[in-house]
């Protein structure tokens, strides 16, 4: 029955709003209560287990971050050992990459040089093959100067396939040395998990870590807001609402947030939930603050609201 009661109230004022003009003169301002919250409150949590060594005093005693900076830094010895250990092997991989390509400036200088005295020994045996036709040499040193081309061709074919061994080995290197990079950047990142930094310039919360404490990965170490960051929860009957264009609590009107002190801060209703309380009959609604303003209002702020007609 509630669940009806309240389409149909909704379909009425619909119907009887539906002439914004109209709306806009029979405008009836009304006065709301609301809290003042932060609009992206973010957790600051530990990124990797170990013991706090070192804690930003200035954090702690402000309660302010800074984009960046340092809050806290866990044990690090055994990261650092793990990181220098994975450079050393980093650096020794990369010596075998250097050594391997001097192997490849060896192995293409030798087929050179294989070359060089193949088509030495072939032009010796194309003449030694020309003098045996016209019978001024004999058999003996035709053979000679075949064996001596036989022996050259084998010194090319064995100059070629240690080009080949030489670059296949140097291809193995540049993948190990490639590995070895990949490790060190992963042991940077383990090391750069034991540091917790602002991830933005923000006012922090429960922020109270201790020198000497051991934390658990994932352990809540603060929560951080934007101070220019706040919006202004409230909430609605629905009553009002089935006159929301009349009492001005549609997205994007314009508002009044007035202070304790009575300040006025000026707003603009951001969201209209849809789902109303069944108990209490209200509906839930947001307001963004002027950034200037929301920087000197505090969280959980009581404030009133005062709904304003929709400029032209």
């Amino acid at each position: 029955m509630k669940h009806g009661f309240i389409v149909s109230k909704l379909s009425i004022a619909f119907l009887a709003l539906s002439s914004p003009l109209l709306a806009q003169e029979n405008f009836q301002s009304i006065n709301l209560a609301g809290t003042v919250i932060a609009e992206n409150e973010s957790g600051l949590s530990y990124e990797a287990q170990g013991c706090i060594t070192e804690v930003s005093q200035v954090a702690v005693n402000s309660g302010l971050a800074i984009k960046d900076q340092i809050l806290v830094k866990l044990d690090d010895r055994t990261s650092q050992l793990a990181l220098k250990s994975a450079q050393a092997r980093a650096g020794d991989l990369k010596a075998a990459v250097e050594e391997s390509e001097f192997s490849i400036t060896v192995a293409k200088a030798d087929l050179s040089r294989a070359k060089e005295e193949f088509d030495f020994v072939l032009r010796e045996f194309n003449r030694t093959n020309v003098l045996f036709k016209r019978g001024l040499v004999n058999e003996t040193m035709l053979e000679t100067a075949e064996r001596k081309k036989l022996d050259a061709t084998f010194s090319v074919d064995r100059a070629e396939e240690a080009l080949t061994r030489a670059n296949s080995k140097k291809s193995r290197a540049d993948i190990a040395y490639e590995i070895g990079q990949l490790e060190v950047q992963s042991r940077e990142l383990d090391l750069d998990d034991l540091t917790m930094r602002a991830p933005f310039d923000g006012v922090l919360l429960n922020f109270e870590p201790n020198v000497g404490d051991c934390v658990a990965r994932g352990t809540l170490a603060a929560q951080i807001y934007a101070p220019e960051a706040k919006i202004v929860e409230t909430f609605v009957f629905v009553d009002q609402l089935v006159i929301a264009d009349t009492v001005g609590v549609v997205v994007d009107n314009p508002v009044n947030v007035i202070r304790v002190n009575g300040q006025i801060c000026p707003g603009i209703f951001s969201g209209v939930e849809t789902e109303a309380n069944l108990e209490n009959q209200n509906v839930k609604t947001t307001i963004d603050l002027d950034a200037n303003c929301a920087r000197s209002m505090f969280l959980n702020e009581a404030v009133e609201i005062e709904t304003l007609p929709k400029a032209n």
